[in-house]
């Protein structure tokens, strides 16, 4: 048998990730100064309070940095990071539960569909909501991360490192349970049908020969199996 190793992706070099990280950098210089009315945008460039501004190019200087610092800097590069996702999540959650009227425009792009449209009140808050509590969740575990790195790794902070886990689990649940819930109903469907068959097939239903064993010798199931015929 051969065994192929696959080499990790190279990491960019010092220059390089320089070079990128101040592209980024430069990139939300421009949105935040627009909040304070300075530059090439002003205030009325805005959908929002002047701090959404200030917040979004505050999330491509904290990326811009986090790169430039790279990975010859973790607990730097962690930090910038937790600022990056803050910012996103701080965006999120203004559109999805902050004061005021919300009002949105999208598009769907399918090999057979393609339409656009606007959406105002709970139309656009909800999908910025789902985005936004996985944004959150997301930023708890990493916040919880880099604490635990920082004090030395493993075993610190295990469990409140699991729980913020948990919470990335919980806050995909809304998108995931539309998948999930018509897989689990086929697979019900499918036993379902097994079970049915054997029935037919044998007269008896179909169980599970050693948990029934397991649960007996723990004196559970007493009268679970075949009854003896009366003398």
């Amino acid at each position: 048998m051969i065994v192929r190793l696959m080499k990790p992706t190279p990491a960019l070099t010092p220059g390089a990730s320089l070079l990128v990280g101040l592209l980024f950098v430069a990139s939300g210089i421009f949105p935040m100064l627009a909040a304070f009315d300075i530059g090439p945008l002003g205030r009325a460039d805005i959908q929002g309070p002047p701090w959404l501004g200030f917040v979004a190019g505050g999330i491509f200087v904290a990326a811009g940095l986090a790169i430039i610092a790279g990975p010859r800097a973790l607990l730097v590069n962690s930090l910038f990071a937790i600022l990056a996702l803050a910012g996103l999540a701080a965006l999120g959650n203004w559109v999805a539960f902050g004061a005021g009227a919300r009002a949105c425009s999208g598009s769907l792009a399918l090999p057979w569909l393609w339409g656009e449209g606007d959406f105002s009140g709970l139309a656009c808050r909800i999908p910025f909501g789902l985005g936004a509590v996985i944004t959150d969740a997301f930023l708890c575990w990493m916040i919880v991360a880099t604490l635990q790195k920082a004090l030395g790794g493993p075993p610190r902070l295990a469990r409140l490192l699991k729980a913020a886990e948990w919470l990335i689990l919980a806050s995909l649940l809304p998108i995931l349970m539309p998948i999930l819930l018509p897989l689990l109903l086929v697979l019900l469907v499918g036993v379902a049908l097994g079970a049915l068959r054997t029935r037919l097939v044998s007269g008896a239903w179909p169980r599970n020969e050693g948990f029934v064993a397991r649960q007996k010798a723990k004196g559970l199931l007493r009268g679970f199996g075949p009854k003896r015929p009366m003398d």
